[in-house]
């Protein structure tokens, strides 16, 4: 029989045709596992994230970050974060990793970091202001202090000078110590800074033989690493920190690895350095010349015609008073000698700013290496910076190197570890005179050259006194010359920095978290400073030649100091967070932490020093000096002095505890407490209870407020009050006995030689200062125009200063807690993003602070109102006369009478206090800054700067050259350095020549000059003469208007890019040091003074990633 498959097999195709089909085709019931954890930009955890799936809430994010759910096949997966930008997306297949949130541009939802927890700027109620590594550039070669200049308001930086590598001068919000520090506190990922160095003190020793250079250790950062830096400036922010906070915080926080492949990040940067476009305003040679003249022909010509008949006194001003008066070389010259031999010299003009500056080329070099899988991240990078200084014979290099890897074993825990180290190199000369004082004030026809290339003697600068037949000690046979100061002379300083921190975070529960933190440090300090035997500073130390000034032996030295530190920090900490749906919001923080800190500092100073072995022959007497008993003491006292050590310990112990609370995302309460201990208080103040209370209303969050959205689109209000404490390191509270580095011999050995330096306090006690503040951040049309204001209010108690004591106690004066200080103030800020489009974008901002600072109380030993702390005055107070202009009749300057008084009497128009009015302040009360930043597709341009306003300084650089150096019977003093004769002995500014005469009596110059050995004018008979007002005619205004920075880059891109191995390909050009807009007479008003200014940068840079 025949059977007849066919319907059999075409039934059993369709059947397996459909299981073929039903196959592909996904089970829509199917679950898909999502095990993934939520980071943030820099990889850090983001606890009490949101994740929804098709809308509906469906987990929370734990303490690590973590979300374990599944979700049906296509479901749509979206992540929230507050202060981060919403990420969402189809789950088609098992989803595990880390999910990236990038920050969101509003302010108020800003992501914070305040080195103890993570939260955003929405949930706090202190005041604090995070920039990320892209507000950071713009100054390729500056440190990171001085990058945050102009970006906060109410964190004033200055710089101290332009010297490659040196440390900035922060303060925030004010003032709040009189002799303690006022620094702010470092901390860098987390673990304060503790880089305390001990302080040397020698007889034998100069103060500005070691440099402290590398002091804070944050010109050891390099900014290439950072990825944020969170400013905290009130107690509320900063409490947390407890006695370390009162002069704020400032918290770094370097990058890390993030989840993928190798990424691969290269910059280089290549800068010239050229000097500050303002000068000094100094005379050339001709000038000086012709000035030096009317001088002679004025106060000397006539009385030098007369000298037999008055003692032979007459003045020598310059090089034309020696040539005129027959002085050494010059003598016996005729009339039309002297003439051509004056005429000679202005035929050259020497500046010798000029001489000084160089136009250097600087370079600064970055890589790093980052990656990782889901286990674990790393980041590796490697930095060198050569910072050519703008001054000969200084110089920076900074080498970098940081690692750091971050594990997750397992679900529960999680392992952080990095290691980072820095070397610091600093070069500049050991000159004995201030290269930039010389150039201030050497007369331009001296040359730093002879003919035939070796160093010409400078024939005025030491010579006043001997020139004016005075008795000096000689000079060298040579003489000076400052160029071979510079050449043969070395100050090198070398710094290594050493960190190692382990970080472990432990889930012990579905919502509480335990946070341990561990750390080390090491830091060397190195200098070295040589002083060869040709120089003049050898010259000058010359502590072997006993009285014997007409000695010509002279020999070399090097003075030399080696410091260490060790530090640690052991940190746990409770973490505590809970988040029902959107209504609340709670996280508890407790937790204690011990640290502590061992310096040692070694010096010594050798004489007769070969640079070419590194061996001293130590120097004896000379041969021909009788040598007793008594002499042997003296060189053995000498000996002692050279060599020393000094040791420095601290430790302290604290407990925090902080709970933050946020309700419908409205309300927010905060609360801080936290307790120090310290070895460095009696013993009955060694703990110090700090904390704060702050209160928050996000009012936009409102419902009354939904109308009138997207023009206000965000408004909070917060109120804070607290406390935060210093450590004044000035003071001890034992009995300490403070050793000399001499001994009393006998015949039988050495003993010790000291002094007890101050009696035991046990009510010494930590400086504590009150925070309040009320703050408004308002955010318009969808957050592109966002507002903050801010005033605040902080009183300082228990400032440490000193007061009389009886004589009986042994002591004429003591350290105790006894002043108070006040600081009060207001503050805004404006953000504006005017275009953001596809190709355009246009945004600035701008800030202003204005701090007023007060001195409550201050126990002084000698009290005076002209002091610059004076009670109801701030810190570093002006008060002087008000000028009223030069008298025609008399050529100096007149002074306003206070309104409370009258002049009846000559005592009453000599006594000062009869002119004393408040003129200001060395501390602008008023800074800020300003940044414009617009871009064209690739192309971006970016440009900051900052101001400062009311800054007050009496403007005089001490010359070398003054009446005061000269011995006689005076017969008038001069009232201030404009009217003294002497000090035109060397250079001086060109406009002085426009000065009151009997034959020209102008009011709109400089005033009279006045011979202080000449003629009796009687002026302090009938007007105030006494410097603390009449100094108040050099008085200037500090306040300036400064471009900082412009930097215009390209990023590259487009389908080319994707064609090459290149991730990211970046251009930039940056000048810094633009322009300043300022009425004051010197090269920078941020730098008053002869000191070394701030050049001025042009850089080249590029960045390229793989």
């Amino acid at each position: 029989m025949r059977i007849n498959h066919l319907p059999t097999l075409t039934l059993l195709c369709c059947n397996l045709a459909a299981a073929g089909l039903y196959a592909q085709t996904p089970d829509t019931q199917q679950m898909i596992p999502v095990r993934i954890v939520i980071v943030s930009a820099d990889n850090t955890p983001l606890p009490g994230a949101t994740v929804k799936v098709e809308g509906t809430p469906a987990a929370i994010a734990d303490g690590q970050g973590l979300v374990h759910i599944q979700v049906r096949h296509n479901a749509l997966l979206e992540i929230q974060y507050i202060g981060m930008k919403p990420y969402s997306m189809r789950v088609t297949r098992a989803l595990t990793g880390h999910i990236m949130l990038t920050e969101e541009s509003s302010e108020l939802d800003q992501v914070v970091i305040t080195g103890y927890s993570r939260t955003t700027k929405n949930r706090t109620t202190g005041s604090l202001k995070t920039l990320t590594a892209e507000d950071l550039k713009g100054a390729p070669t500056a440190n990171l202090d001085m990058l945050l200049q102009g970006k906060i308001a109410g964190v004033d930086v200055k710089a101290v000078s332009g010297r490659p590598g040196q440390t900035a001068r922060i303060r925030i919000r004010g003032t709040n110590t009189i002799t303690g520090n006022a620094d702010p506190l470092w901390v860098v990922d987390g673990v304060p800074l503790q880089h305390d160095l001990p302080k040397i003190a020698s007889s034998q020793l100069r103060a500005e033989d070691f440099s402290d250079i590398f002091s804070n250790g944050i010109a050891g950062i390099n900014p290439n690493d950072i990825a944020s830096v969170t400013v905290l400036k009130d107690a509320s922010a900063a409490a947390i920190y407890g006695s370390r906070a009162a002069g704020g915080v400032i918290v770094v926080t370097t990058k890390r690895g993030q989840e993928g492949k190798m990424q691969v990040n290269y910059s280089a940067n290549v800068s010239v350095v050229t000097a500050p476009s303002r000068d000094a305003g100094l005379m050339n040679s001709r000038q000086k010349l012709a000035w030096e003249q009317a001088l002679w022909d004025e106060f000397s010509a006539e009385r030098y015609a007369n000298r037999e008949s008055n003692n032979g006194i007459y003045p020598v001003i310059g090089i034309v008073g020696m040539i005129r008066s027959g002085y050494d070389t010059y003598a016996g010259m005729s009339r039309e000698e002297q003439d051509a031999a004056i005429a000679a010299l202005g035929e050259h003009s020497t500046d010798w700013f000029k001489e000084l500056f160089r136009s250097p080329v600087s370079q600064s070099h970055y890589l790093s290496l980052s990656g990782g899988s889901e286990k674990s991240t790393y980041y590796v990078s490697f930095g060198y910076d050569r910072n050519n200084g703008l001054v000969k014979k200084t110089s920076y290099d900074r080498y970098n190197v940081s690692a750091k890897m971050d594990m997750q074993p397992n679900k529960r825990v999680k392992l952080g570890v990095s290691l980072d180290m820095s070397m610091q190199k600093a070069n500049d000369s050991a000159a004995g005179i201030d290269p930039f004082q010389y150039a201030y004030f050497a007369n331009p026809y001296e040359r730093p050259y002879n003919n035939d290339g070796s160093y010409a003697a400078d024939r005025t600068y030491h010579h006043l006194r001997i020139t004016n037949r005075q008795y000096e000690l000689p000079l060298p046979e040579e003489g000076f010359n400052i160029l071979r100061e510079m050449d043969e002379t070395y100050a090198k300083d070398r710094n290594f920095t050493s960190s190692l921190i382990a970080s472990m975070s432990v889930k012990l529960l579905e919502n509480l978290t335990f946070e341990g933190l561990g750390s080390f440090g090491y830091v060397s300090n190195h200098a070295d400073n040589y002083i060869g035997e040709n120089t003049y500073a050898a010259w000058m130390d010359r502590p072997f030649e006993g009285h014997n000034d007409q000695s010509k032996r002279r020999y070399g030295s090097i003075r030399q100091n080696s410091a260490y530190n060790t530090n640690y920090n052991l940190r746990g900490q409770l973490h505590y967070f809970l988040t029902i749906g959107d209504t609340h919001y709670l996280s508890l923080l407790g937790g204690a932490e011990i640290r502590g800190q061992y310096a040692k500092a070694i010096y010594e100073k050798r004489y007769g020093y070969d640079p070419v072995s590194g061996n001293s022959a130590m120097p004896v007497y000379p041969p021909d000096q009788k040598t007793d008993y008594g002499q042997l003491l003296s060189y053995a006292a000498i000996m002692d002095g050279l060599s020393g050590q000094s040791i420095q310990e601290d430790a302290f112990a604290s407990f925090y505890f902080s709970m933050d609370y946020v309700l419908k995302n409205r309300y927010i309460l905060s609360f801080t407490t936290r307790t120090d201990g310290s070895n460095n208080f009696g013993k009955d103040e060694q703990f110090s209870p700090t904390g704060s209370l702050g209160l928050g209303w996000n009012v936009g969050q409102e419902s009354f407020m939904q109308a009138l959205k997207p023009t206000v689109s965000s408004l909070t209000l917060r109120a804070a009050f607290g406390y935060t404490g210093n450590i004044n390191k000035s003071v001890y509270p034992q009995l300490v006995m403070d050793y000399l580095n001499q001994f009393r011999r006998t015949g039988e050995g050495a003993y010790r030689l000291g002094y007890i330096k101050n009696a035991p306090n046990p009510h010494l006690r930590w400086e504590k200062t009150r925070d309040m503040k009320l703050s408004v951040d308002l955010g318009l049309f969808n957050e592109r125009l966002h507002l903050s204001g801010e005033i605040y209010d902080r009183r300082t108690r228990d400032a440490v200063s000193q007061v009389d004591v009886p004589y009986t106690t042994g002591f004429s004066s003591q350290s105790y807690n006894t002043s108070e200080l006040l600081n009060q103030g207001a503050e805004v800020s404006l953000n504006a993003r005017l275009i953001e489009n596809k190709d355009w974008r246009l945004s600035l901002s701008a800030n202003l602070a204005y701090n007023r600072n007060k001195l409550l109380r201050y126990d002084t030993p000698n009290p005076s109102i002209f002091q610059s702390n004076y009670v109801g005055y701030p810190l570093g107070s002006i008060v002087s006369g008000k000028v009223q202009g030069i008298d025609r009749r008399t050529g100096i300057y007149t002074y306003e009478v206070r309104p409370d008084v009258e002049l009846n009497t000559a005592a009453d128009r000599k006594k000062s206090e009869n002119y004393a009015f408040y003129l200001g302040t060395s501390t602008a009360p008023v800074n800020g800054g300003y940044s414009l930043s617009a871009g064209y597709k690739g192309f971006s341009l970016h440009l900051g700067g900052s101001y400062s306003i009311h800054g007050k300084v009496v403007n005089e650089v001490q010359s070398p050259a003054n009446h005061g150096l000269l011995t006689g019977r005076t017969q008038e003093y001069p009232p201030t350095s404009e009217n003294d004769l002497y000090r035109n002995f060397l250079n001086v500014k060109s406009d002085v020549v426009h000065r009151w005469t009997a034959d020209h009596p102008v009011t709109d110059g400089y005033p009279r000059i006045i011979d202080a050995f000449g003629e009796d004018l009687g002026l302090d008979n009938y007007m105030v003469t006494q410097s603390s007002i009449t100094r108040a005619s050099i008085m200037e205004s500090v306040s300036y208007f400064k471009l900082n920075s412009l930097m215009l880059s390209y990023n590259f891109g487009g389908k080319w890019m994707k064609r090459t191995p290149l991730t990211s390909l970046n251009v930039s050009f940056t000048l810094n040091t633009l322009f300043t807009l300022t009425n004051y007479s010197g090269i920078d008003p941020e730098t008053p003074g002869a000191v070394y200014p701030i050049p001025r940068t042009y850089t080249m840079g590029v960045s390229v990633g793989f």
